[in-house]
């Protein structure tokens, strides 16, 4: 199966994109916070990447619960 990039890396990566778009309409001595939010952005969609990438494989489950040393409680409204 492949591997597939996860919101996370999307999300900083179109913050990246829009920040450096903004570089132009912003004020001169204000550049440095729009250049600073891209480097921001892109060093985490790299970041996010690369744990996506070298991860551990495979979709997860929602419905599988971790063991432990408890059992899960009951659902509401159950009956012994």
């Amino acid at each position: 199966m492949p591997r597939t990039l996860g919101r996370r890396t999307v999300f900083f990566a179109v913050t990246c994109l829009v920040s450096i778009l903004l570089v132009p309409a912003t004020p001169a001595e204000f550049r440095w916070v729009a250049w600073f939010s891209a480097a921001l952005g892109g060093f985490w969609a790299v970041a996010t990447a690369l744990e996506d990438l070298t991860g551990p494989g495979g979709p997860k489950d929602p419905r599988v619960r971790p063991t432990g040393p408890f059992e899960p409680p009951p659902a509401p409204g159950a009956r012994d």
